[in-house]
């Protein structure tokens, strides 16, 4: 990192959040006992597709005379992360990046990278929270990208800011509440300074009277904006807010465990181009079958904001996935997921109608530890999709192996 994007990255992290930071760490024991845990690893990559761009069949850009739909890259990169531990106070910080190299579209080269520090706090037995603040930087799947004009590579830099805090009220009651803060910059050829400003707060009550289950409620607002997209396609660059609430529930047992909520959220937008309610939530469930074999099952729906039509998509998915860990150096895992995504009035047959996309995606992958101290993974998926959009139809198949070399924690400890 030079010093540019150090002095950016603090530029860019909320003063309130830093205040609160240093009124934490000033709670610190002063004689407490510190630690500090550091990793490290690094990663290489090689994987095929069909096809890199997401199209339909039979479909090639205009004036692309040597267009390939299949390509393969090779990637590497690595990862160094540490923590503090003080008392019972806990300081950390990750970074990584990851370039990649495209054999035949050289143009999609790319590196991307992730930044991310925080502070873990606690003030007696009733009292925690967390700070965080984060920097990623990724290349766009293209299959989030169907209607852009010329396929081309496109990166998001997101930077986010959270707050987290937990009351303990008395053994069974607990307040816990979070907020963050982000800004999505997603350019695009057409739209070059497309952005998205997202705040958020959200307060749950939990109640852990029932056993083995704790239910609650929830509440959520959050509100956003778009810019950058200068009336490009008819877009206004409309800001929106969404409320949501649930009831929410956590169940831990030897062998099973569930963490959901159901709940209703409302979206509406100043001009009136992104409105759209309905019930959201979540479930997730695990089940220890065997002693090496695990089963885990997913649903949720929920509204989502996507950048770039400058609306929101109405994502409702469920996955299922079964994990065998055959021996300490082997794991076998193999899962399927399907997704319903509603995308209101962003379709164009005709232009202006919801657009309607079915994804599935079957996935199979190994994990192989020949040394402690390196990972070989093969994968493979297949994805499909069927859209109301037109051209929005596609499939790929992917296939990959990375090879990972870590080190293992190094802790230092010291009065």
């Amino acid at each position: 990192m030079n010093r540019w994007f150090c002095h950016k990255f603090r530029r860019s992290v909320d003063p309130g959040l830093l205040i609160c930071a240093a009124l934490a760490a000033l709670a610190l024991p002063v004689h407490a006992h510190a630690q500090f845990t550091g990793h490290a690893s690094a990663t290489g990559t090689y994987e095929s597709n069909s096809n890199v761009f997401a199209l339909n069949s039979g479909s090639s850009p205009a004036g692309s005379p040597d267009f390939r739909r299949s390509d393969t890259y090779f990637s590497y990169g690595a990862v160094l992360g540490g923590s503090y531990l003080l008392g019972r106070q806990e300081l950390f910080a990750t970074a990584s990046t990851q370039e990649f190299k495209y054999q035949h579209d050289t143009q999609l080269d790319n590196t991307g990278y992730n930044v991310d520090a925080g502070l873990k706090w606690k003030l007696g037995d009733s009292l925690d929270g967390q700070l965080d603040a984060s920097r990623t930087h990724s290349m766009v799947p293209f299959y989030n990208l169907t209607g852009l004009t010329t396929p081309s590579l496109v990166t998001v830099t997101e930077q986010r800011e959270t707050a987290q805090l937990g009351i303990k009220l008395n053994s069974d009651w607990q307040v816990k509440g979070s907020a963050f803060t982000s800004k999505s910059e997603q350019p695009t050829p057409d739209v070059p300074n497309l952005q998205l400003t997202q705040t958020s707060g959200r307060t749950t009550l939990e109640y852990s009277g029932f056993g083995a289950i704790t239910g609650g409620v929830m509440a959520e607002y959050s509100s956003g904006n778009y810019s950058g997209a200068n009336g490009t396609n008819g877009a206004s660059n409309p800001s929106f807010s969404q409320t949501t609430a649930a009831f929410v529930a956590h169940y831990n047992h030897v062998r099973s465990s569930f963490d959901g909520s159901v709940g209703y959220s409302r979206r509406s937008s100043s001009d009136g181009s992104d409105k759209t309610s309905g019930v959201t939530g979540s479930l997730a469930f695990t089940d220890q079958l065997t002693p090496k074999t695990s089963f885990t099952a997913n649903i949720a729906r929920s509204i989502n904001s996507y950048i770039f039509n400058q609306g929101s998509v109405i994502d409702s998915t469920a996955g299922v996935a079964v994990n065998w860990q055959a021996t300490y150096r082997l794991a076998v895992s193999a899962g399927y997921t399907f997704e319903y995504r509603n995308f209101p009035g962003q379709g164009n047959n005709p232009v202006g109608s919801d657009r309607v996309d079915i994804q599935e995606s079957p996935t199979m992958a190994i994990v192989y530890r020949p040394l402690r101290w390196l990972l070989i993974r093969p994968y493979a998926n297949i994805q499909t999709r069927r859209s109301t959009f037109v051209g929005g139809h596609f499939s790929q198949n992917v296939y990959g192996v990375s090879f990972t070399v870590s080190t293992s924690e190094k802790r230092r400890a010291r009065q």
